[in-house]
């Protein structure tokens, strides 16, 4: 692991964590932007799961590949890919966070919204989860407007994770560089992924049948 310090002289960042002041407002939104908004997720996945039934989305994970089976299953389609999209960009971010580390704004000395327990800094999970979950829907054709407003969601949140002390700005970059890794590196499996998504709608197909 490679000490990184605080990525920077403290008047580099002082300004900026301290530009809360007299912004009650402000302040508040971040906050709730830097605590909350990644509980969206959870909500926007179970949505797809439930709808879109009979939707025939065209996705780049569809293209060129016999899914029939699975046209009338095209919300829980992409709920998966999105969920296997977090899963893989996390374990990437984790492996980053091996290879890099400093401490956070507000383990350092920095005047900050918000503390948490000790931890590295880099990269920001939370950015890497909402980023993770931007790249998927932006891959869907006529989906695109859903990933600008997941985009600018995920933009908000790393950007109230500077703005509350939680992490630098290079947190936030590591983390969208981890995401978007994440997802080429899904792209890439497609196949077995698509696969992965078949055998999960079958296994809730059966269990739903047998409570029902």
């Amino acid at each position: 692991m490679i000490p990184l310090g605080t990525v920077g002289s403290p008047s580099q960042y002082a300004d900026m964590f301290t530009s809360h002041h007299g912004n009650p407002i402000r302040n508040a939104i971040m906050i709730f932007a830097a605590e909350n908004l990644i509980y969206l997720i959870l909500l926007a996945l179970l949505y797809l799961w439930v709808t879109s039934e009979e939707d025939h989305t065209t996705s780049v994970f569809q293209s060129g590949f016999a899914l029939s089976r699975l046209a009338t299953k095209d919300g829980k389609m992409k709920s998966i890919v999105i969920f296997v999209t977090i899963i893989v960009s996390l374990t990437l971010s984790y492996a980053a966070g091996q290879l890099y580390s400093h401490p956070a704004p507000y383990m350092v000395g920095y005047e900050t919204l918000l503390t948490e327990a000790p931890e590295n800094s880099f990269p920001s999970q939370h950015t890497t989860v909402s980023f993770a979950v931007v790249w998927p829907l932006l891959s869907l054709q006529d989906r695109w407007r859903t990933g600008l407003v997941a985009l600018v969601l995920a933009l908000l949140v790393g950007i109230s994770r500077v703005y509350v002390g939680l992490h630098y700005p290079i947190d936030i970059i590591g983390a969208i560089g981890t995401s978007l890794l994440g997802f080429a590196l899904v792209y890439a499996g497609r196949g077995l992924v698509m696969e992965f998504v078949a055998v999960c709608i079958h296994i809730e197909d059966r269990l739903r049948t047998a409570l029902f």
